[in-house]
């Protein structure tokens, strides 16, 4: 007879195995994680079934009720992260802090400018086998203060978070002149995209054990369940979209160019934009609404909520030790979960901004490749499209404009999860998607896997990365200090990009201090 931690490990091998062959196939350019953290970070991005502390509130609620340490209360401040996909590598760990800052505050060309060596090392990176398009993302979050109070019965939890993030995905053609040959077709691609997010967020988590199904289960066997409703403050937004692409076919018209355009924005986006339809000066427009300082500036409001289960089979004959205040997890088990994150929507109404044009086919002379490289940085975009004379500015000649309020939906993502902790190890692998592309998601599949090993008890040390086809290795460490009274981590990630091209730290996270009682 075969027992039934057999047939767990043959189910583990197989989910294993199902994991790795998704991520091969997936074309993924990134996929953020719900929330930044130490542990997720240096674990390449997992950690829907893993993660447990107060941030699981924006990750995986369900997982409130799991208890790996003993305390009821466990509180923290000041721990965070972001991520960064570089167009140019830096070269030093300051010079890729100083690229990622380049992305936040306000475009200035000095930062940005490109020689030719660089614009074909960007080609190389960013367009090889003849992608028409490449995307890159910045993100970033602070976690301003946090607490989890956990009992038998059910978790309870309450955090607040600031975070920030820009996509960017630009046409082949703003760098490289030549025609490329896809479906019978010659191509240049023009398009220029970018989406600009950023929330500040206070959440309220609950957990509790799913008693109606654990009855039907084995004994040992737990499935939680929870939920967190979350109030938010959104700040300036920007969401602009160009399609544009020169098609080289059977057309009577001379260099056709395809074209469709849209553009939402608020707050300090909105002002910029209208002001440079107006003066026709981007620099003026970008100087009197965006500064080096930040500032808080609230543009809209929003609810949403994040939902999570995860299920939890002992490998152990024994349970773990009890009393009235709770219990802690197995110290062998195999876990199962899936969340449901940003759930909800966010209401724009202060200097609300759209403009919309139709798709359209028109003569339009060539521009040469250009000679920056688009970052995203605080009005780049109106500077971009001004700069090309021979292509007409959709800013310039959008058919409607209005600045009426209006809604979008939160970055709502999918996330599945699997954990192996076998006490001194554990392995966790997640898969991603997100139901809609914006600045912190999108659309494709991916998976994150990453392990954690402690050679003492109090000093764990982890490891992870992505796995996605054609993309450049990721790579995921940290390691922190666990005592009984508190702990602080600490994680890193590392891109490794195309031979000959430099490798190049991609982001960073801090666990801050946390304590527990």
């Amino acid at each position: 007879m075969i027992s039934k931690r057999t047939t767990i490990k043959k189910q583990f091998g197989a989910a294993l195995i199902g994991l790795l062959f998704m991520g091969w196939l997936s074309p993924a350019v990134s996929s953020a994680q719900p929330v930044i953290t130490a542990e997720g970070t240096a674990m390449g991005g997992s950690g829907t079934a893993y993660y447990n502390g107060f941030e699981a509130t924006f990750w995986n609620p369900a997982n409130l009720m799991i208890q790996d340490r003993p305390g009821q209360f466990h509180i923290g401040v000041g721990s965070g992260g972001g991520h960064y996909e570089p167009i140019l590598a830096g070269s030093s760990i300051r010079h890729q802090a100083s690229n990622f800052l380049d992305g936040y505050f306000p475009y200035k060309r000095k930062t940005v400018t490109i020689t030719e060596k660089e614009r074909a090392t960007i080609l190389d990176t960013h367009f090889q086998n003849q992608k028409l398009q490449a995307e890159n993302q910045q993100q970033s979050e602070l976690i301003l203060g946090g607490a989890l109070w956990q009992r038998k019965d059910y978790a309870f939890s309450i955090v607040a978070r600031a975070r920030y993030a820009s996509r960017v995905t630009v046409g082949r053609g703003w760098y490289d002149d030549a025609f490329v040959n896809q479906n019978s077709q010659q191509l240049r691609d023009f398009s220029l995209s970018q989406q600009r997010s950023e929330y500040y967020e206070l959440a309220i988590g609950y957990a509790q054990e799913f008693a109606f199904i654990n009855g039907l289960l084995p004994q040992l066997n737990k499935l939680y369940i929870g939920i967190s409703p979350k109030i938010i403050v959104a700040g300036p937004s920007f969401n602009a979209s160009y399609d544009a692409r020169y098609i080289r076919n059977n057309s009577s018209i001379r260099n056709p160019l395809v074209t469709a355009f849209s553009l939402q924005s608020s707050g300090s986006f909105s002002d910029a934009t209208v002001e440079y339809l107006e003066s026709r000066n981007p620099r003026q427009a970008i100087d009197q609404n965006f500064s080096d300082r930040y500032k808080f500036q609230p543009t809209g409001y929003g609810i949403g909520f994040d939902f999570g289960l995860n299920y939890i089979i002992p490998l152990t004959k024994g349970t773990s030790d009890l009393s009235e205040e709770g219990s802690l997890a197995p110290q062998k088990s195999f876990r199962i979960a899936f969340s449901l994150n940003d759930i909800g929507g966010i209401r724009y109404n202060e200097q609300p901004l759209s403009l919309t044009s139709t798709k359209d086919t028109l003569q339009a002379g060539q521009p040469a490749s250009v000679d920056e490289m688009f970052i995203g940085s605080g009005g780049q975009y109106l500077s971009y499209l001004h700069q090309r004379p021979f292509h007409p500015n959709p800013l310039l000649t959008a058919d409607e404009e209005s600045s009426e309020k209006y809604s979008v939906l939160l970055p709502t993502s999918i996330n599945a999860g699997i954990l192996l902790d076998l006490s001194g190890f554990k392995f966790t692998g997640d898969l991603s998607v997100g139901l809609n592309k914006t600045a912190f998601t999108n659309t494709n599949l991916s998976l994150k896997a990453g392990i954690e090993v402690r050679p003492v008890e109090q000093i764990p040390i982890r490891l992870g990365t992505r796995l996605a086809k054609e993309q450049p290795f990721q790579l995921g460490f940290g390691t922190g200090i666990e005592t009984r009274y508190w702990d602080l981590m600490i994680s890193a990630q590392a891109l490794f990009q195309a031979p000959h091209q430099p490798n190049t730290l991609s982001g960073g996270a801090f666990g801050g201090m946390q304590f527990h009682f």
